[in-house]
């Protein structure tokens, strides 16, 4: 008893930031779920979830692989490390599993109480008020957070039925867009021509970066992104000026 109040003291007066714990914070909170058990935490507030897309020509509608990894999320007011999740980009859901001996399930995370959460070493955040009328449930990857522009990537899957014989197949492929925030304001990015729409008085910079490395925008467009947005912030002035 004396153990677990320790632990809960020191969770009320630690504050939580789920993409930039230090390792002794990571490790308290790792320590309070071991003690009592994380299936008794607030983690597994939420409901079961069940793939109904199995017979799939090897392609998964998961972020990144089709099997759990270890991370972290900022669910309902609580940090929780080391916990076994993967993020499902067809539904934009963020899935737990239960690591229990006497019963073995997956919850489906209630959405408006995921804040943020860290897989794969890469970090997300559910982004509200950006005014825009996008679907599933607003979680974008981090993936560039500058001086004068941040990029989010919105990761989401599609989904394709193909009938055989045994029955039907299913196939996902990526269908992902990115979010600009500049000056307070988002703009959703599909295509250079949207980033130039997004910064006009950027066009001739983005233009010359473009025409430099287009090999690196077919074959990596999220890598392609982040560089010409640092590209961007670090010239002293647009061209045209």
């Amino acid at each position: 008893m004396k153990i677990s109040i320790t632990i809960t003291s020191i969770l009320l007066f630690t504050t939580p930031f789920i993409l930039a714990q230090t390792v002794a914070e990571s490790k308290v909170y790792e320590t309070y779920d071991n003690i009592i058990g994380v299936e008794n935490t607030g983690l597994f507030n939420g409901t079961e979830f069940t793939d109904l897309f199995l017979n799939t020509n090897g392609t998964y509608r998961y972020f990144k692989g089709y099997d759990y990894v270890r991370g972290a999320v900022y669910y309902n007011g609580e940090f929780y490390s080391n916990v076994l999740l993967k993020y499902d980009l067809l539904e934009d859901n963020l899935i737990t599993h239960s690591e229990g001996k006497l019963s073995v399930f997956n919850v489906k995370l209630i959405p408006d109480f995921v804040t943020s959460f860290s897989i794969y070493n890469r970090d997300f955040v559910k982004l509200v008020d950006i005014n825009l009328p996008l679907p599933g449930n607003g979680f974008f990857e981090e993936a560039y957070l500058g001086n004068q522009f941040k990029l989010y990537i919105k990761h989401n899957k599609r989904k394709k039925d193909k009938a055989l014989n045994s029955g039907v197949q299913y196939r996902f492929s990526i269908n992902n867009y990115y979010l600009l925030q500049v000056d307070g304001h988002y703009a959703v990015i599909n295509s250079i021509k949207d980033l130039r729409r997004a910064l006009p008085e950027r066009e001739d910079d983005i233009r010359k970066y473009y025409k430099s490395y287009k090999k690196l925008y077919k074959s990596d467009p999220d890598n392609f992104l982040i560089k010409l947005l640092k590209h961007l912030e670090g010239l002293s002035k647009p061209s045209k000026f």
